[in-house]
């Protein structure tokens, strides 16, 4: 076949997918959702020549409809995370995680507990996947980055990180979002206290890693989002926690992980330090490309595009969908719930 009829095949393809996805939003109110999904399968041929992402954000919308659906029609417990449950879901890949992350997290709070189990495994197991789809193995764990790489001075950061803090503001487009995220980790606090009490990590950083790393989601693995909780991790760091039996629960794998990371145990909290431990952690590779790391700095003013995908090539145009850790803390010092030393 020749590449100008493969990419006319390609955008057909897509473009169908993505009026699938509307008209699936529109009539899941009377309809099952994967029944109407069916209405828009297409050619196996087809299939093979789209990438693999565009089917995989139809289905998790079909999926993620569902669930919602259920859990109205059980009458399951409302929660104070609910975030535009009423609005459409992208099917872009580049804004479809955004949009779903607060839709996912409210659906696992709305059902655990015990309120319906089911729901909520099946939720985080959605949460999970949608994890992956942002998640990159960090430089921590990687064991082929050079010592320098990893070992950048603080003492020649810790300067900067100061300035970009009294500078950050989030950008208008993210302003919405950055709320549900702010209200997401107050909600969850007391969580993050009971593992900051056992591992001196203070609980909003724990927080922080929590929505980088797993996406806010209880029922899986802080140090990566494996899910489900019952399993150790199959992602690098694969087989974590070593010795877990039964209960399983997500503060003994906090735990784990925070020790891990290298995190436990550390007594200097200041401003500085903390994003320079979340850089360090996370990799300092976006200084040679000339970006402000979006683990610390999405959604906000110093951050654009630019972005380490998940096979660990730069795609220049790949937008972090994550809200940064400085971010986040700085939210939470504006709005008066904690206190940075600066350095």
């Amino acid at each position: 076949m020749t590449d100008w009829r493969r990419r006319d095949l390609i955008a057909a393809m897509a473009a169908a997918g993505a009026l699938g996805a509307t008209r699936l939003q529109a009539q899941t109110k009377s309809r099952d959702p994967l029944s109407v999904l069916d209405q828009f399968k297409l050619p196996d041929l087809l299939r093979e020549l789209v990438p693999g992402k565009t089917f995989d954000t139809v289905l998790a919308i079909a999926s993620l409809l569902q669930l919602e659906r259920e859990a109205r029609d059980k009458n399951l417990p409302a929660s104070p995370l609910a975030f535009d449950t009423d609005q459409p879901l992208p099917t872009s890949t580049e804004s479809y995680y955004t949009a779903a992350l607060p839709r996912l997290v409210t659906l696992i709070d709305r059902s655990g507990g015990g309120a319906d189990d089911d729901i909520a495994d099946r939720a985080a197991t959605l949460l999970a996947d949608l994890n992956d789809t942002e998640h990159v193995v960090p430089d921590a764990f990687k064991g082929d980055v050079p010592r320098p790489a990893r070992n950048r001075d603080f003492t020649a950061l810790k300067d900067e990180y100061v300035s970009y803090f009294s500078s950050t503001e989030v950008r208008p487009e993210y302003a919405r979002i950055c709320q549900w995220y702010l209200q997401a980790l107050e909600q969850f606090r007391p969580r993050y206290e009971a593992v900051a009490s056992d591992t001196g990590v203070p609980w909003y950083f724990i927080g922080a890693i929590h929505g980088l790393e797993a996406s806010f989601n209880f029922r899986a693995h802080l140090h990566n989002g494996d899910a489900p909780l019952t399993q150790r991790t199959r992602q690098v760091p694969a087989g974590r926690p070593k010795k877990w039996m039964p209960p399983s629960s997500w503060e003994a794998s906090a735990r784990d992980a925070l020790t891990l990371m290298g995190f436990a145990g550390k007594v200097d909290w200041t401003l500085s330090r903390m994003l320079y431990r979340f850089e360090a952690y996370n990799g300092f590779g976006y200084r040679s490309m000339g970006v402000a790391t979006p683990y610390l700095w999405a959604f906000s003013n110093h951050y654009e595009r630019g972005k380490f995908v998940a096979d660990g090539r730069w795609n220049p145009s790949a937008r972090s969908q994550q809200c940064g850790a400085a971010v986040l803390i700085r939210m939470l010092a504006d709005a008066g719930v904690v206190v940075v030393t600066p350095a």
